[in-house]
């Protein structure tokens, strides 16, 4: 049987995360690292949005709900009046994560809520891990990538959208593998006509210029799957083409406020220089552990992560 390469990612990807109960088992993200990058980010939140009248967070992909809980409890603790104003949205889909979501916010139960599709709000998109999910097309010299029997068959390229897209981003280096990923740019666009105001704040792995050996990987147990074409269920990702998100993001009413790796986007952060500070002067085993694993959100994630905020203007 021969599907596209894209239907393959496709549908790895969505039976990864309907099965999934708990994503700990395979990757883990910076919130699970220290609780600092949310604080972080709850930080950066008030900054931007703490004069909204009835102001809307909206995370897509919440993994265990981490993240969700240390931004809020950052802003119950520093910004209470804030708090009591905001509610706090939850677009993901697996039913699995969901309900492990709602254990761990437990404590936040009458400012959570759960939505099945994007709702019209004003406030603040915030996503990490989440666009690296999409399925791509692997497109090389005017051919596209199918699968047959598990093995690769190169077919001409007839996607008249993906050859726009190649176009408007200059992507033509001939023997070039380039991932193609219609679907982050849609779903952008779903956001933005969504947020009626505010600012979109993605997190994840990716890049400006594609690199050459190309980003597709599988995750299991902490390692990397050595057959990506395997029937087992892994996570399967690709890096996001960051400039894609922003050459497109222009069409949908999205101006680039910042773009910068996340080690640089920590390191601006008041709530987190402090702490690290602090940490830095202790010699106490949880404060050595805690900076341990927060050099490995600056040195092994800092430069590979991208953070990018755009601001969407009221119509």
């Amino acid at each position: 049987m021969r599907k596209s390469f894209y239907q393959f990612m496709k549908e790895k990807s969505l039976r990864y995360y309907t099965e999934c109960e708990d994503i700990g088992k395979d990757f883990f993200t910076s919130p699970e690292l220290d609780s600092i990058f949310g604080h972080a980010i709850g930080e950066l939140i008030f900054k931007l949005i703490g004069d909204y009248k009835n102001p809307t967070i909206l995370e897509l992909g919440a993994g265990r709900g981490t993240l969700a809980y240390d931004i809020l409890s950052f802003l119950k603790t520093n910004h209470p009046s804030f708090f009591e104003r905001i509610r706090y949205l939850i677009y993901d889909f697996s039913p699995k994560l969901r309900e492990r979501q709602r254990q761990v916010l437990k404590v936040f139960e009458d400012k959570v809520g759960w939505v099945d599709e994007l709702p019209s709000f004003s406030g603040l998109v915030l996503s990490n891990e989440f666009f690296d999910c999409f399925p791509v097309k692997l497109v090389k010299d005017e051919t596209e990538l199918y699968l047959e029997d598990g093995k690769e068959v190169w077919l001409p390229l007839s996607d008249e959208r993906v050859k726009q897209y190649m176009t408007r981003l200059n992507l033509r280096n001939p023997g070039v593998v380039y991932e193609i990923c219609l679907d982050c740019v849609d779903f952008l666009e779903r956001l933005s006509k969504s947020l009626k105001k505010g600012f979109i704040l993605t997190i994840d792995y990716g890049y400006l210029e594609p690199p050459a050996l190309g980003t597709v990987m599988g995750y299991k147990g902490h390692r990397l799957v050595k057959n990506l074409y395997s029937e087992e269920v892994f996570d399967i990702t690709a890096g996001v083409n960051f400039r894609a998100l922003m050459e497109y993001g222009k069409d949908f009413g999205l101006e680039v406020v910042f773009f910068k790796n996340q080690r640089d986007f920590l390191l601006f952060s008041e709530v987190f220089k402090r702490e690290l500070e602090r940490l830095t002067e202790r010699q106490d085993p949880e404060s050595i552990e805690r900076l341990s694993r927060i050099k490995t959100m600056l040195i092994s994630m800092g430069e590979r992560f991208k953070v990018l905020l755009q601001r969407k203007c009221s119509a």
